[in-house]
């Protein structure tokens, strides 16, 4: 086997950066460094390079080298994000290894540890202690720590568990194969779910299609990295714009329509420029104690965030006051805080801000205008406010469906019309229902009121799972709203699968069907009638339009036997329309 020299490009080991996006918003994390083959120009994986580097007696020169290079060749590069170093557990009980090594070599680059995390792969065959070891060596440095390579089994969730690492990285065996992929869709929530448990944060590694962004935006994983996202360069990559704009893309159409203005949360902004002495932000909190966090402006745009609680624990450290007083607070400042336009849904900044970092989620929030500081928004009010919308949702919520009511219908019809972008509405209404009711009894109406919710909700999600409204106007009345797509074709379904299902709520002594007047009607059951109104041209319509509009055609519905579908294409509202009928 050929050993591998230290050195540079051409020489052996060399370093490769990987850019690491949030799925929150599009923007740079991150970089994860790795190592690179000069002689054969391949990359390498980090738990070979280190195996290899073992076998030829190298370790702990490989490994230091390889942390060299990477600290070097991003000096300057980097920024404010995260610099993730893969580094091996094994090399801790080496002699030659001292604490405050790589310390030295990121003061020389102009790197600060909160800004570098050091990356441990979870293997299996680790001798017992050392990742445990290593990982307290490296944090009392003030290192954050990332699990790697996480298997899905007991054991290394278990393992995962105990390290209590910063960051688990998980890899493409636990995302899902395809767009109905259940069982993988199932086993993303079941990780997402316990990091939110235990207090760390997820990146998708092995991001190798643009379609994986939408089941992991939806399954609440934050960042990613792989080939779809970026490829190892030489130099720290910037984040491509197709990528940017395809997760901005994913998490509007995400929260399309979400209630709520973040200019009615937020609240002035306090801002110092980043040469500021770390002393003079200290009296500035003493005066303004009311205020939780100062944004750090650079020509009015915001480069940082300092939190009251911690600049307070930084100079109650011993040594405190002496090492940082005199510092700018450039030095010191959170250099990755989270900023949002003012445009934001606030649905989606309390998505955002609670998959931050678990030291970061009480940090408060920038709000820009047009770049520039445009006030701050506590976590406080920020999760007051999602509160009570959801509260005030579920008071409009039917209590026999649990689907949004009136005020809730209203507003998705309001927000439909306002995009200005083709969709459609169907209205449903059960015929005979009060001849039932009285056949049977409330309770018996009561289950077919909920099958026919089940039928709407199962097609509707079948066909337009992504961007679709169910709701329950009230008594046998429904509402879908849907993306334009092929409408007749799913009222069509709807109407089959309530056909096939609402035989079990018959019975052959059922007796004559009755109008609602009592006259008895020959050959006729509890059926259902659709209206589809197709909105290729939403302007100049209302919620109250489309409304009576529907009424037409649910009456023609009506008039025919059994269970019938009546729809119509919509342009713009016009007389023309209103007199229509």
């Amino acid at each position: 086997m050929d050993r591998m020299q230290p050195g540079t490009h051409g020489g052996g080991i060399d370093v490769r950066y990987a850019p690491i996006v949030s799925l929150l918003d599009g923007s740079l994390f991150g970089y994860t460094a790795m190592p690179y083959d000069a002689r054969t120009n391949m990359p390498l994986t980090p738990a070979g390079f280190f195996t290899r580097s073992e076998e030829e007696g190298a370790l702990y020169d490989n490994d230091r080298l390889f942390r060299e290079l990477a600290i070097r060749n991003a000096a300057g590069e980097a920024g404010a994000v995260k610099l993730f170093i893969p580094v091996s557990a094994r090399i801790v009980f080496d002699p030659r290894l001292h604490p405050g090594g790589t310390l030295n070599r990121l003061e020389a680059a102009g790197l600060r540890p909160e800004q570098v995390v050091l990356s441990f792969t979870d293997e299996m065959f680790e001798p017992a202690g050392t990742l445990h070891a290593a990982v307290r060596h490296y944090r009392t440095q003030g290192f954050r720590i990332e699990l790697g390579g996480m298997a899905v089994d007991r054991a290394s969730m278990e393992r995962m568990a105990s390290l209590k690492p910063d960051y688990v990285r998980i890899g493409k065996e636990w995302l899902p194969r395809g767009p109905k992929d259940a069982v993988g869709e199932s086993l993303l929530a079941a990780v997402s779910a316990l990091a939110r448990k235990e207090k760390f944060v997820l990146i998708a590694g092995g991001v190798e299609r643009e379609e994986q962004i939408r089941v992991l935006i939806a399954g609440g994983i934050g960042y990613g990295e792989g080939s779809w996202i970026g490829t190892g360069t030489e130099r720290p990559p910037a984040v491509e714009e197709r990528v940017a704009s395809r997760i901005r893309q994913e998490m509007r159409r995400r929260f399309r329509g979400s209630a709520g203005s973040l200019a009615e949360l937020a609240e002035p902004a306090i801002t110092f420029p980043g040469h500021t002495p770390v002393m003079e932000i200290a009296r500035s909190f003493e005066i303004h104690r009311e205020v939780s966090g100062f944004v750090i402006v650079e020509d009015g745009k915001p480069v940082g965030m300092l939190m009251k609680d911690k600049l307070h624990r930084m100079l109650s450290r011993q040594f405190g006051l002496p090492l940082y007083g005199s510092r700018p607070v450039s030095k010191i400042m959170d250099a990755q805080p989270l900023i949002a336009d003012i445009s934001t849904p606030v649905d989606q900044l309390s998505q955002t801000a609670m998959a931050r970092e678990p030291d970061k989620l009480y940090d408060a929030i920038i709000v820009t205008r047009g770049g520039e500081v445009a006030g701050i928004v506590s976590i406080s009010a920020l999760l007051d406010w999602v509160t009570n919308i959801r509260m005030s949702d579920a008071q409009w919520a039917n209590p026999l469906t649990g689907l949004p009511g009136n005020e809730p219908i209203r507003r998705e019809l309001h927000r439909r019309l306002d995009e200005g972008r083709p969709f459609s509405v169907f209205y449903a209404d059960l015929d005979y229902f009060k001849w039932y009711n009285d056949q049977y009894g409330f309770h018996r109406g009561d289950d077919v009121i909920r099958f026919t919710s089940e039928v709407l909700q199962s097609v509707v999600r079948k066909y337009n799972p992504d961007d679709s409204f169910v709701g329950h106007i009230g008594g046998d009345d429904f509402i879908a709203v849907i993306d334009y797509g092929n409408p007749v074709r799913m009222g069509e379904e709807i109407l089959a699968e309530f056909d096939r299902g609402i035989v079990s709520f018959l019975e052959p002594s059922q007796g004559p069907v009755r109008d609602r007047n009592g006259d008895p009607v020959e050959q006729a059951r509890l059926s259902l009638s659709l209206a589809l109104l197709s909105c290729q041209d939403p302007s100049g319509w209302t919620p109250e339009r489309l409304s009576e509009y529907s009424a037409r055609l649910k009456k023609s519905a009506k008039g025919k036997r059994g269970s019938a579908l009546e729809w119509e294409t919509l342009g713009g509202f016009s007389a023309a329309a209103a007199n229509r009928g």
